[in-house]
């Protein structure tokens, strides 16, 4: 690894927290001018050059010009250099899990996506990933020396996980030591929510965005926030809280024990339940042609339905995305974030978010101080890899 990122894994100096909290500025901000990072970080003239020049002798930051001009020489503008080492993010989920080989823009330099589906214990998969990843990077012509550390989301397995048995921070910490046994890397796991949402904010919305909430919309229903760049606020195997939001208090039994919680309504098995039961009842379908039985449907028929104009799954779609709605407004008059996004398998389906922005719009009309804009997510489908490979640059730039 670069020597210098090398020297910020040790024991804490003034020096190194100095360039640390350069470089994580110029990260954070970047291209930025030497002048708005003595601000932001409350450093001299004097002692920010110095610093710069240390980042630029060792590979981690680089100049160039601005093409912006107020009269005179242009201003030079300060960047990190995104192939000075390489992240690992990981994305595992019951179905599909997700390798990404990233540089330190978060931009995807090898990629691998594998079934994981058929294996049964979180140790039996967490063995394929491991060969695979080893796999990637040596496919790619690097070795481990070149990777600051692997990120790794286990939804899945949180949701499943007995919190009244077991304590989750020490399971973490048992699969992280098992990981860095068999792959020379440091280890996070974490939540995807959270993995996603600092991709999101650091990719798209760094520079404009100082409260921002992320959400969404699968299996569970999930959320988090981040507030001035810092690190997102959910905790593990609890990120999918948000979906026990109460919406009506007389809906539905939750398999929390409450009535009408936000995952009764908008979850996808809560959406292939209520088309169900309403083909039962006399309601036409073009998934009735698809399977013998209509408890034989799977949610990428109901999506394809929906796609194709099928009323019924468009409508109970709409439903869904209308209570997604409203919970996100709840969560917007309490946090009064300026930015909201929304991810996950509904958002680009049909009308979904279409429903949601409108629902939201039309709840918060009445609080005309609120400024809020909601956005979909703009890389769905390998942002959680991305983020998961965010977080170990940013737990490395905090420590």
């Amino acid at each position: 690894m670069n020597a210098m990122l090398e020297s910020f894994h040790q024991p804490k100096s003034a020096k190194i927290n100095k360039l640390k909290t350069l470089y994580r500025a110029i990260q954070k901000n970047g291209p930025i001018k030497a002048e708005t990072l003595m601000l932001q970080t409350n450093t001299t003239h004097a002692t920010c050059a110095r610093l710069l020049d240390e980042l630029q002798k060792n590979n981690l930051v680089s100049v160039k010009s601005s093409t912006v001009s107020t009269g005179g020489r242009k201003p030079n503008l300060y960047q990190i250099t995104p192939d000075a080492a390489y992240l690992i993010g990981i994305e595992v989920t019951a179905l599909y899990s997700t390798i990404s080989l990233l540089d330190l823009h978060l931009s995807i330099k090898q990629q691998a996506k594998i079934k994981t589906a058929h294996f049964t214990s979180i140790y039996d998969t967490l063995d394929f990933i491991i060969t695979e990843t080893k796999k990637l990077v040596t496919t790619a012509n690097l070795s481990f020396t070149s990777i600051i550390g692997t990120g790794l989301s286990i939804d899945d397995y949180f949701d499943s996980f007995d919190h009244k048995k077991n304590d989750l921070t020490t399971e973490i910490k048992t699969l992280e030591a098992y990981i860095e046994a068999q792959l020379p890397s440091k280890v996070t796991i974490g939540s995807g929510v959270n993995f996603a949402a600092l991709a999101e904010y650091r990719l798209n919305y760094g520079a404009s965005s100082r409260r921002f909430l992320f959400s969404t919309s699968d299996m569970e229903l999930r959320s988090c926030t981040l507030t001035h760049g810092g690190t997102p606020l959910s905790s593990n195997g609890m990120s999918f809280t948000f979906g026990h939001t109460i919406i009506d208090s007389q809906g539905p039994v939750c398999s929390c024990g409450a009535k009408g919680c936000l995952r009764t309504f908008s979850s996808l098995p809560a959406i292939k339940a209520a088309i169900i039961q309403r083909v039962n009842a006399g309601e036409t379908s073009q998934l009735s042609e698809v399977v013998s039985s209509i408890e034989e449907i799977d949610f990428f028929d109901i999506l394809s339905a929906s796609e194709n104009g099928d009323t019924l799954c468009k409508n109970v779609l709409e439903e869904a995305a209308y209570y997604y709605g409203i919970a996100l407004s709840n969560q917007i008059l309490v946090y009064q974030p300026d930015t909201v996004v929304c991810g996950g398998t509904l958002i680009p389906k049909s009308s979904f978010f279409e429903v949601v922005q409108r629902t939201i719009a039309e709840r918060l009309a009445p609080f005309s101080g609120i400024s809020t804009n909601v956005y979909p997510a703009k890389d769905s489908y390998d942002i959680v890899s991305q983020g998961a490979g965010g977080i170990v640059l940013e737990k490395l730039l905090r420590s």
